[in-house]
């Protein structure tokens, strides 16, 4: 990605040189300037990797093989002493300047520690307790990519974490709420933000909308909170979590953006999947559960918002239809205890006409530089949303030529608008 963008500037620069825009002096200077692109992937790097996979199935294996020959005190030695050789190792590998070999053996350190903790827990008995190891497994992986630092092993880190929220979720002896992982997240995804890894920011972000959906499937199962109000209460909560990142995508921190791509994409399958659950009547007492989430969910929103129009990043009319979106999906699952049909009918519309303006905003805002993520979304969201009408309205015609004609001349049309509005607008801002 650096590369292609030094290529870019090069070709600039001497256009810019040439139009006596820039001084020729000054062209050196601007290319050294430009950050230095943090460590790629290569060829060795990769085999090492797998090399120290390897030898930790080795180290393993050797244990389990020989388990019953082998005294407690020598189980012990074998693996904290292969533990500490390779991590020092790593420091010695990084000290020489070979970071591939460095890498893999932290990686092989990390492998190891778990392998450790599962010899305690075996050892002991504790295998009740299986579970909690896998946590101290990731948070000691996460605490190894940061002292070292290695994004590898930060990966690795992240992997592990997210096996052991699935890992819990399954435990019948687990709290309905697993509060441990959006601390683990928090963490991850700020060493992530660091060492630039936005592999690891990818990752924290798909395993935080897992224990999203869990919470809330819990909150279902605990509390009786139907589906609709469920999937609103995603749909907001990815909401806030997007403005939030992207606030900081624009003071350039390091991998927001991948986050608040995540979450616009989360906040659009809650508002869209929220169409397929009107019929869905929960019990009463659900009305409360749903208001203490969402309620100060649409708050945070509405200040995350006014805190990007105040800062320049987003436009007065985008901040008022995605307010309005979170607005009118916030009453939705209190329509539907109303059980009547013309409401129903009224709050569909309502819905499907926030779906459509907050599919053209979000076109709109990744019309801006470094915001396509947002564009591919509301695309997405847009072109889901008509299909969804089209097949309500008049789903015998599905799969003829007249749908596509009418969903061809739909997009064309679209282009045209959002081309006119664009150009009003100015450029740079999507509002």
């Amino acid at each position: 990605m650096l590369d292609r963008y030094r290529k870019r500037l090069r070709r600039d620069l001497d256009r810019w040189i040439e139009a006596g825009l820039v001084p020729a002096q000054n062209r050196q200077a601007i290319l050294n300037d430009v950050a230095p692109e943090p460590g790629r992937w290569s060829a060795q790097g990769a085999a090492a990797i797998l090399g120290a996979v390897l030898l930790a199935l080795a180290a393993l294996s050797f244990v389990a093989a020989n388990w019953s020959e082998l005294s407690r005190a020598v189980r012990f030695a074998l693996i904290l002493g292969a533990l500490w050789a390779s991590y020092g190792g790593a420091v010695f590998a990084f000290a020489r300047n070979n970071a591939a070999v460095g890498h893999a053996l932290a990686l092989l350190g990390a492998a190891l520690f778990g392998g450790a903790i599962a010899l305690t827990a075996q050892t002991f008995n504790l295998s009740a307790f299986r579970n909690t190891g896998v946590l101290i497994w990731a948070v000691g992986a996460l605490a190894t990519a940061l002292v070292i630092p290695s994004r590898p092993v930060l990966i690795a880190s992240s992997l592990i974490g997210g096996f052991w929220l699935l890992s819990e979720a399954q435990n019948s002896l687990a709290p309905a709420v697993l509060w441990a992982y959006p601390l683990l997240f928090a963490v991850s995804a700020a060493a992530a933000s660091r060492l630039q890894s936005n592999v690891t920011m990818n990752l924290s972000a798909i395993g935080l909308g897992w224990w999203l959906m869990h919470t809330l499937h819990e909150v279902h199962q605990l509390h009786g909170l139907e589906s609709a109000a469920a999937m609103v209460c995603f749909a907001l909560i990815c909401g806030a979590l997007a403005l939030a990142a992207a606030l900081l995508r624009d003071r350039s921190v390091p991998g927001a953006g991948v986050i608040a791509a995540w979450g616009a994409a989360g906040a659009a399958a809650g508002v869209f999947a929220s169409q397929f659950t009107l019929d869905d009547y929960g019990r009463p007492e659900s009305v409360l559960a749903y208001t203490i989430i969402a309620a100060p969910t649409l708050m945070l929103i509405a200040g995350l918002l006014i805190a990007q129009v105040r800062a320049g990043h987003l436009g007065r009319t985008s901040a008022l239809a995605l307010g309005a979106a979170g607005a009118i999906s916030f009453v939705l699952p209190y329509g539907v205890h109303l059980a009547s049909d013309p409401v129903l009918a009224t709050l569909q519309f309502l819905v499907g006409g926030a779906i459509f303006a907050a599919g053209v905003i979000l076109i709109l805002i990744g019309s801006a530089p470094g915001r396509r993520a947002a564009g591919a979304v509301g695309v997405v969201l847009f072109i889901a949303q008509a299909i969804y009408v089209y097949a309500e309205l008049f789903g015998g015609l599905l799969g003829t030529a007249a749908f596509f004609f009418v969903g061809g001349v739909l997009m064309i049309v679209l282009s045209v608008v959002l081309t006119r509005i664009a150009r009003r607008l100015g450029k740079g801002d999507p509002s």
